[in-house]
């Protein structure tokens, strides 16, 4: 599985210029960044809800979008799942019609097709219910169930879990870790919160001011974030302003913790492995 992607597009604030290629990934591919860094919008772009300036993007060999050969392929023949924040379910359909609409099933199979995918993901008893008679959790499921249904090459969530309280995003956390293990496509998951980061992912590109500053391996890029940008979104405090001299003179210390390098990464990253959520609320 491979997705490959290299886009600019100019924005109100900034310009986003991104580029990354999962070929080489193995697991979850994080995108880290502050609100309105640009993250959301490249999964858009990937999705074709909104179209580059420039640049290509190619899934599993498909071309999705190309400028020069003039190649933008329609949202619906992409193959991309894409999990919105609000979950985006049809409000006048229960959510089995909801899934119902994703499948490519001849219409007599239709019924019980959605069924497997709704006891997928233990909402089956929810079918003939609309989504504003759920929960938030109950709403999320039914939209990745209704996202599986139409059989993507890659699945993109955006911010999954910022709407829902703490007691039901430490649930659906461990549920959606277990689930993903499941599926053989490409995950994208952007967030803001480093702790959804280092329990999900395997490798991260941080975003900053519509371009990727830094990208590698999670605990890698924790334990050495190598710019200040990317240092505070992973959790660390900058006692100095100069980017150069924090990354020569190695005076980035994590959160809480004194002055210095750190040689293991469970050191920097304890209360994230231990509490499971440290993030401050936004």
């Amino acid at each position: 599985m491979s997705l490959k992607v290299e886009i600019k597009k100019k924005l109100r604030d900034m310009t986003l210029n991104v580029a990354f290629d999962t070929e080489r990934d193995s697991g979850i591919t994080g995108i880290l960044g502050a609100s309105g860094c640009g993250k959301s919008m490249t999964l858009k772009c990937i999705a074709g809800i909104f179209t580059p300036d420039e640049g290509r993007i190619e899934l599993n060999g498909r071309v999705l979008f190309d400028s020069a050969k003039g190649i933008n392929v329609k949202i619906q023949d992409r193959g991309v799942g894409y999990l919105f924040q609000n979950y985006a379910l049809f409000p006048h359909m229960t959510i089995r019609e909801n899934v119902e609409m994703a499948l490519s099933c001849p219409k007599s199979e239709r019924h019980e097709a959605a069924m497997r995918y709704l006891d997928m993901y233990h909402i089956g008893e929810l079918a003939d219910r609309y989504p504003s008679r759920l929960s938030g959790g109950q709403q999320q499921r039914a939209a990745l169930a209704r996202i599986m249904a139409s059989k993507p090459e890659v699945l993109m969530l955006d911010e999954p879990f910022s709407a829902l309280d703490y007691y039901l995003k430490e649930k659906l956390q461990l549920e959606q870790l277990e689930e993903l293990r499941n599926y053989d496509g490409d995950v994208l998951l952007v967030t803001h919160s480093r702790d959804e980061i280092y329990r999900f992912c395997s490798t991260i590109h941080v975003i900053n001011e519509g371009e990727i500053v830094v990208s590698g391996a999670v605990k890698d890029v924790f334990k050495e974030p190598e710019t200040v940008s990317a240092a505070k979104l992973t959790g660390w405090k900058i006692d100095i302003k100069s980017e150069s001299q924090a990354v020569q003179e190695g005076v980035l210390t994590p959160e809480g913790e004194s002055e210095g390098a750190f040689d293991d990464t469970d050191d920097i990253l304890g209360d994230i492995e231990a509490e499971g959520n440290t993030e401050d609320n936004e």
